[in-house]
């Protein structure tokens, strides 16, 4: 199966070509008369500066709503650097800490301090610039802080009927939690900077102006791979899509610090970061009640071998000892029950074999065990009817100890290559722990320091990046013609994240995926005991992505329709007959029926729509790239099945990027 980066890479540079990217803007309209924004630029040029021909521009969604962005004057080559911002000009949580209100940011520790709060930078950030607003053109940040638009918000600020239009509960959840959050932060920072009006005007922080600038540190900042979260003038006039273009930290010949290699730090290598990958859900772990009684029956159950042990007492106290042909029966009964005993035996140490060397916490892997633990109990069963005999059924257990360690191996290689998995894990005994909830203004300013923290180092000790300049910089890959918009990446980001952290979503997001899952639980009754102690979560989820045929996806149904006497190297071989293609088909191809009800063109049509409003647009957008994607992942496996049934499907080729390009161009 053709699972490549280079196919990644190739549907990339076609939706590029759908959207237009590195394209002329025709629409486009060059700024005019933005006296602020023009009296920010000269600030920065003088003080060290570079922007390489890019100007402020209107541009226009597709149904025609205006934004802000960066357009070229002339064409941008390839590896040229787009912006270049001497470090000193950022505004780090340093600058803002040791500052006129670092007492503030003392008295309350609680709040502020790295130890025990998270984004406890944004914290002190958020305060600080507060702080700056009111100074006005005395703030050495005025210009920045004057240019951070008002009108802006995303997917916490949304209103209920908005957020419906998602059509993603777990999403709608997730952007209610964290408006929760921020209301909590809010109310926490009104409650202390109450506490010192020799530094604050009421005014200064209304709820109005923390919610603004609180946006504006979710959206705008700068901080994953830097050593401190920051603020870096005009770079956040960068809207974001999916080019190569990145941030790096660019050395001067000069700086004592420079890496030996002679390379510039990329500081924000992609990632596959999506917001929820390991989000702990209660539901997920909430067995069927039949489950739950199976396992509460299971767990009262008597050990098998115990049990032929009861019955062996029970036959010896019923023999006649006069009676020699009863003693005969007996010897030969008692060494029936040895053997059984014996077997049991070796089925327990298979047991406490899987416990402690494969990851039981794999959903995989439970499903392994559940059929070979089933296996072995089904050859158990043969030799007490005497279909097999003691030395048959005992050499089959040694074969199933060999074949899980080679299990073992196989499924290790497979994370590593499939799931990119640097080290395959024993996680049983991790249980997901959920962090105590804090609720109120006044649980928050009770949290604990612990013992012998600091709040902060002293000045010196504060870690600080060591290169010259923060650059913006295009790749071998990027080159923008004359009046084309320039972007910037903000990382491999999914619609679903882009939302909650940015407010908006893409079409033709390579990244994006939809998440289907299958109650699996229901599949492996055998081994539930298992599950329920180590609370695997009862459903197995599936990332399914413009790129590729979800390896996890096939694999999952062949591990299902798996027989233990097909052996494990069939398990990893990457061949998938007719029934496992047509089970993913049917999970899938649920999953659309149940979400989407209009067809993918009417969709599409809705986006010209004149009375769409941003929020409204990009809920669209986002509902779309989903079916987009579903569709495209159906299509994908019929494709695939006629390939493997040799048949032919239409004028397609099972060819990906060329499918996808036809499939969705208009």
């Amino acid at each position: 199966m053709q699972q490549t980066t280079s196919i990644s890479k190739r549907i990339a540079t076609l939706f590029h070509n759908i959207k237009g990217i590195y394209k002329t803007d025709a629409s486009a309209i060059q700024v005019e008369g933005q006296k602020e924004f023009q009296e920010y630029v000269d600030y920065l040029l003088e003080r060290g500066m570079r922007i390489n021909n890019l100007r402020l521009a209107q541009f226009r969604t597709r149904n025609n709503l205006p934004y802000l962005g960066l357009q070229t004057i002339q064409k941008i080559e390839t590896d040229s650097i787009l912006v270049s911002v001497p470090r000193e000009l950022m505004l780090t949580t340093k600058i803002a800490y040791f500052s006129d209100i670092q007492e503030i940011f003392d008295a309350y520790p609680q709040f502020f301090c790295q130890h025990c709060a998270g984004g406890w930078q944004d914290r002190i950030l958020l305060t600080y610039i507060l702080y700056q607003s009111q100074l006005g053109r005395q703030s050495q940040w005025y210009h920045l802080i004057s240019n951070l638009p008002r009108d802006i918000d995303y997917l916490i600020f949304w209103s209920e009927e908005e957020l419906k239009l998602l059509n993603d509960e777990k999403l709608i959840l997730k952007a209610k939690r964290e408006l929760q959050d921020f209301l909590l932060i809010q109310k926490t920072l009104t409650h202390i900077l109450d506490q010192f009006p020799q530094h604050f005007q009421k005014e200064t922080y209304s709820f109005e102006n923390i919610k603004w600038i609180f946006i504006h540190l979710v959206s705008r900042c700068f901080g994953s791979t830097l050593e401190q979260v920051a603020f870096v003038p005009f770079c956040e006039m960068f809207n974001h899509e999916n080019t190569d273009v990145r941030y790096k930290g660019l050395y001067l010949e000069s700086n004592l610090n420079k890496p030996k290699d002679d390379k510039e730090s990329d500081t924000n290598e992609s990632d596959e970061s999506d917001g929820d990958s390991d989000s702990y859900e209660q539901e997920d772990y909430q067995y069927p009640f039949e489950i739950q009684e199976q396992i509460k029956i299971y767990k009262q159950k008597t050990p098998t071998y115990k049990l032929i042990e009861q019955e062996l007492t029970v036959y010896q106290n019923q023999v006649d000892y006069q009676d020699l042909d009863a003693i005969t029966k007996l010897r030969l009964y008692q060494e029936k029950c040895n053997y059984r005993i014996e077997l049991q035996i070796q089925y327990m140490k298979n047991k406490r074999w899987f416990q402690e060397n494969l990851n039981l916490r794999d959903n995989f892997t439970i499903i392994f065990v559940s059929k070979t633990l089933e296996y072995i109990q089904e050859q158990i069963k043969l030799y007490e009817i005497d279909a097999l005999t003691y030395e048959q059924v005992s050499n089959i257990i040694q074969n199933v100890t060999q074949n899980s360690e080679l299990y073992l191996e196989k499924v290790k290689e497979y994370a590593h290559q499939k799931l990119r998995v640097k080290n395959y894990e024993l996680k049983q005994f991790e249980i997901p722990e959920q962090p105590q909830a804090i609720e109120t203004v006044d649980e928050m300013l009770k949290v604990g320091i612990p013992e012998n923290a600091k709040p902060f180092e002293a000045k010196a000790d504060w870690k600080e990046d060591q290169f010259d300049n923060f650059v913006i910089k295009c790749s071998s890959k990027d080159e923008f013609e004359k009046d084309a918009q320039a972007y910037f990446s903000y990382g491999t980001i999914s619609n679903r994240s882009l939302l909650l952290r940015y407010g908006f979503s893409l079409e033709y997001n390579i990244y994006d995926y939809v998440e289907v899952k299958s109650q699996y639980i229901q599949y492996i009754p055998y081994a539930s005991d298992i599950a329920e102690y180590f609370q695997l979560s009862k459903y197995m989820k599936f990332k399914i992505r413009y790129t590729r045929i979800n390896d996890d996806l096939l694999m999952y149904f062949k591990m299902l329709n798996w027989q233990y006497d097909q052996g494990i190297s069939y398990l990893f071989d990457d061949i998938y007959d007719s029934t496992i293609i047509n089970q993913a088909y049917n999970l899938i191809k649920t999953y659309h029926s149940d979400h989407y009800q209009e067809t993918l063109k009417n969709q599409t049509e809705k986006l010209t729509g004149s009375k769409l409003n941003y929020h409204d647009y990009f809920a669209l957008i986002y509902q779309i790239e989903k079916q987009r994607i579903i569709e495209a992942q159906l299509e994908a496996l019929q494709i695939l099945k006629c390939k493997i049934e040799k048949k032919e499907y239409g004028e397609q080729q099972f060819e990906w990027s060329s499918y996808l390009v036809e499939r969705f161009k208009n």
